[in-house]
């Protein structure tokens, strides 16, 4: 059993450390490493579109599969994005097996919503990424939480590189009106603005 003091000195280790530790059979290294990265795999999932349950499952799935390849990580990068990359990989399996989401190149519109309801809905960038189609979420998530290529991504998904890029680009456009100040400044003002002389 490790004690206080034990657990204190790993938890100052580095990941890279750890990943060794881990890999020689220190279970210890392992369970810092699941402490330390869990709740940020949890956030990935969900902003992927996971509900609560799922992304807690699949988070300890993927740690499972990357405790049974840690000696597949080559420390060229966090480890959050390795951990990320399986977890999104779990997760993609999942929704081509449910068939929960249609990937389509769709461009039209998709519930525009007035300004004035943005600013008292929408605080983050998870409730932003609600607002997203789902296909435009699951891109966008796999390519700046995920870090994976667009190509990457086309190849996970089994569609085409443009389709990808048209979801990344229109779903930035989104977030990015979403979650633009000037929209809640606006707001902000305007009352001020028609009550005063």
């Amino acid at each position: 059993m490790a004690s206080t003091s034990d657990r204190l000195d790993i938890t100052r280790t580095s990941d890279v450390e750890l990943v060794r530790m881990a890999t020689g059979g220190n279970n210890v290294a392992f369970s810092e490493l699941v402490s330390r990265h869990g709740g940020s795999l949890r956030t990935h999932m969900r902003r992927m579109g996971a509900q609560s349950a799922d992304a807690d499952d699949m988070a300890q799935e993927a740690f499972m599969t990357a405790y049974e390849h840690l000696t597949e990580y080559r420390f060229d990068g966090p480890l959050i994005g390795w951990l990320k990359k399986i977890a999104s990989r779990r997760y993609l399996r999942k929704v081509r097996s449910s068939a929960k989401y249609v990937l389509t190149d769709d461009v039209t519109s998709f519930d525009v919503v007035e300004h004035r309801d943005l600013v008292s809905k929408v605080h983050n960038l998870d409730a932003a990424l609600d607002r997203l189609r789902p296909a435009e979420r699951l891109c966008v998530t796999l390519n700046f939480s995920g870090e994976l290529s667009h190509q990457e991504i086309a190849d996970e998904l089994k569609i085409p590189l443009g389709t990808v890029k048209s979801h990344i680009r229109r779903g930035l456009e989104q977030l990015k009106t979403i979650l633009s100040p000037s929209v809640a400044q606006a707001q902000k003002t305007k009352p001020f603005l028609e009550t005063g002389s």
